[in-house]
């Protein structure tokens, strides 16, 4: 702290010295093109020096030591006209208003962004990485994942309606394979009331998508790859409100705000979101597929009949979500130093077990977490060319899981025809399971820019779990009394190199995970693993080139892959790390042809993984309920492809394909048997899909200004695929799903600049009935109205 100190007080005596020989102030400005967007790259020059800086991500920028009076500014940015202004400058802080670009070759209302934004930068690098930019579906009724399932070489496979349980595949690899972060964050840190499928589009900026190779900095264990969610944060001004409502009785409202004072920088930034629905659609009998809804016929209820359609009446599902940050920015200090607090609340029914065979009726979780963070970065952090990121967070919270109803099984008409008094549904007793929840997780992230071509970063990454059962019922029941706790570590050290004036992009990396875990039955035990990697991207020319990756990779064993989660997982203290060699090569171009712009990005990658866990599931006397289990080895090889082409702000199409083939190749068990499923894919997987999304927009119609009317089309295909291994389903049988075709609509109409917003969507319009994990059917047609009010200034 004295060291620091000095340093500062040296700091301040250099800064300080010369306004003794003349009055000096520190210029801020904010540069935004028509559409009030900020422009990241943006260069502003004191014409009369060579004294300039260089725009954030925000459009934000500061010079420093400007002396008072008149000065002309330059102002520039690729793809836009040079703006020269002229400010009389006589404050110690002074703000520059209305520094506002016009994009080149552009009508106003046709404002095209060519300079390096970060997303291109992250393109630019080795990895194989998707960038979602989310602007495009910020008035769509879509949550992240929603949005994330159009992307390349992405599948994800929801067991219902909204809140329901989801698979996340990735390249062939899914579940817990695949990590995901907000803001670098691992998710899991925020509580079970954070998660992708109740998470408003509206909250991102941006959505990274890393497959099979994931960067050091991220730290995290993931082994086919990770998505990061970059917020809506750090802005001087921004107010986005939103509220929907839709089929099944569905309601969904979001805000996301943030000031910035411009003179003491003092910051409050504010994410909120409320979802709510029956998810009552229609259950349907489909005789292609192998499913039907049957129900007893009374009195006897010996004999069975088979219903047409059933509606499900068992499975609301409400979750709030609140977080506040206050701190302070532009310090010399810290740039950014914040205390933040997230709460979040979740209700949800059960309807099924793991298969929609097994109806509930009563059945129902509660949960809540509280979840106070801190989070502080600063450039130049005690060297010129270091910059340090630290974040810390602790998050209490408690789960309830209430089965008491004495119905020991549910039909799809809603009733119940066995009755014991001390039975539940999910056990041979009534049950009231309090799982008390505590995690922490810290992060220190630091960069070191030895020079414009050499790039150094370390990461630490520590993360508690630990979990506490008992029944309010039965309290002294050991049966249900454990306590349960793990320790995860990650450190990762990366270095990059930028080399052949940027046409030459190498990251090489390695990483230490470490897992310790404890129970009540059991000593604690503790190991390490090793893994490295390397990334390059040759630029053959100035849009094309090509991407090669590899990585060995760990993915720990999840808390509740070791302990269940007291509902449909059981537990399995004796699951064992998986490891991967992940090869991934990319191919992209890009050519832009006037105002027609071209894209085509390929990929083949390749997969090796040993103690592959995958979910399986097993008939018990409470239905079928899922298990975490190590299968010795399987190979994943596969192929995507993306061409995307647009046209002005007018038009775009983007047409994606995936391919992928996980097989068994271990050919022998431990007993030296050939294993039955040898050479066969990997169940419950789809392996063949694809999405269309098609888009037309207007501004300025029917004679009126800045208003814009949008148009969508967005087609999604999924191949048939086996619910167990291969070779051992048949089409005709239940354990096979067909393909699918799922058609979506949606019109938005803006006006006043994009400030109003209004959108109708249609999602399955066709009405077809679609399954996804273990077959549990999913909603049918449904029509959702939203409204949205935004105002993002950078003033």
């Amino acid at each position: 702290m004295l060291r620091l100190k000095v340093i500062w007080l040296l700091l301040l005596l250099t800064i300080s010295f010369p306004s003794f020989s003349q009055q000096l102030a520190q210029i801020e400005a904010t540069v935004t093109n028509m559409a009030k967007e900020p422009i990241e790259g943006a260069t502003i020059l004191l014409t009369s020096t060579n004294k300039g800086a260089k725009a954030d991500k925000a459009g934000s920028f500061r010079l420093k030591d400007i002396p008072h009076g008149h000065h002309e500014f330059t102002i520039s940015a690729v793809g836009y006209k040079t703006l020269k202004r002229r400010f009389f400058i006589n404050k110690s802080i002074e703000f520059l208003e209305d520094i506002v670009l016009t994009a080149k070759n552009s009508s106003l209302d046709e404002v095209q962004v060519n300079g390096k934004t970060t997303s291109k930068k992250i393109k630019e690098s080795g990895f194989n990485v998707n960038v979602i930019e989310t602007k495009q579906y910020a008035n769509t009724n879509s949550d992240i994942n929603q949005i994330l399932n159009r992307s390349t070489g992405v599948k994800i496979r929801e067991q219902g309606g909204l809140g329901s349980r989801y698979s996340f595949s990735l390249n062939g690899l899914s579940g817990n394979n695949i990590k995901f972060f907000i803001d670098g964050i691992p998710i899991e840190s925020f509580g079970s009331g954070m998660s992708l499928n109740n998470m408003p589009v509206n909250i991102a900026e941006r959505i990274e998508v890393y497959k099979g190779v994931v960067p050091a900095q991220l730290g995290s264990d993931a082994l086919g790859g990770a998505i990061n969610i970059v917020t809506n944060r750090d802005y001087k001004k921004s107010l986005d409100v939103s509220y929907s409502i839709g089929s099944f009785n569905t309601h969904r409202a979001a805000v996301s705000a943030g000031y910035k004072h411009p003179k003491n920088g003092v910051m409050i930034n504010l994410n909120s979101y409320y979802n709510f629905s029956n998810n009552d659609y229609l259950m349907r009998t489909n005789p292609d597929a192998g499913v039907y809804l049957k129900v007893p016929i009374p009195p006897e209820n010996a004999l069975f009949d088979t219903l047409k359609s059933a509606r499900r009446f068992h499975d609301d599902y409400r979750s709030f979500m609140t977080q506040v940050e206050v701190g302070i920015s532009n310090k010399k200090w810290a740039d950014i130093a914040v205390l933040g607090l997230t709460y979040n609340d979740v209700y949800d029914q059960q309807q099924t077990a793991a298969t929609q065979e097994r109806v509930l009726g009563q059945v129902f979780s509660k949960s809540h977490t509280l979840i106070p963070n801190l989070r502080y970065r600063k450039d130049k952090f005690i060297f010129e060319k270091l910059s340090a990121t630290v974040y810390a967070n602790y998050s209490r919270g408690e789960n309830v899981i209430t089965d008491t109803s004495s119905r020991t099984f549910y039909y799809w008409n809603g009733i119940a025809t066995e009755y014991s008094p001390k039975a539940g549904e999910l056990g041979s007793n009534k049950s009231i399971t309090h799982q008390k929840i505590n995690n922490s997780f810290s992060q220190v992230n630091l960069n070191y820019q030895l020079s414009t071509k050499h790039l150094f970063n370390f990461n630490y990454n520590l993360n508690t779990n630990k979990r506490e059962n008992y029944n309010e019922i039965d309290p002294y029941n050991d049966f249900y009394n454990i306590t349960n706790q793990i320790y995860r570590t990650n450190i990762g050290l990366n270095y990059q190199q930028i080399l052949w004036t940027g046409r030459l992009n190498n990251s090489f990396f390695i990483k230490d995970y470490g897992l310790s875990g404890k129970t009540n039955t059991a000593e604690k035990t503790s190991k390490n693993y090793f893994g490295y990697g390397a990334v390059t991207n040759i630029k053959l020319g100035s849009t094309y080139g090509v991407k090669l990756s590899y990585e060995h990779a760990y993915q720990l064993p999840t808390f509740t892959e070791l302990f269940g989660d007291g509902l449909n997982v059981m537990a399995n203290e004796g699951l064992k790390p998986a490891n991967s060699d992940n090869y991934n090569l990319n191919l992209y171009y890009g050519a832009t042809f006037g105002n027609h712009n071209l894209t085509i990005d390929a990929s083949t990658y390749y997969r090796n993984v040993k103690d592959y866990i995958i979910q399986k599931s097993y008939d018990t006397p409470q239905g079928q309920k899922q298990l975490a289990d190590n299968e010795g080895g399987v190979k994943v090889n596969g192929a995507d492809f993306e061409i995307k082409y647009s046209y002005k702000s007018d038009f775009m199409a983007v047409l994606n394909l995936s391919y992928y083939n996980a097989v068994d190749r271990e050919r022998f068990d431990k007993f030296n048997r050939e294993k039955i499923t040898y050479k066969m894919r990997t169940p419950n997987e789809p392996w063949l899909f694809g999405n269309l999304d098609i888009s037309y927009g207007r501004n300025n119609i029917v004679g009126l200004k800045d208003n814009r009317l949008q148009l969508n089309y967005y087609l999604q295909f999924v191949n048939n695929y086996s619910l167990s291994w291969s070779k051992l389903a048949k089409k005709s049988t239940k354990d096979y799903i067909p393909a699918q075709w799922l058609h979506n609509i949606a019109a938005t109409y803006s006006f006043n600049n994009n400030k109003y917003n209004i959108t109708l969507e249609g999602k399955n319009l066709t009405n077809q009935i679609a399954y996804d994990v273990f077959k549990q059917q999913r909603p049918g047609r449904s029509v959702y109205l939203k409204l949205r009010y935004l105002i993002r200034s950078t003033h």
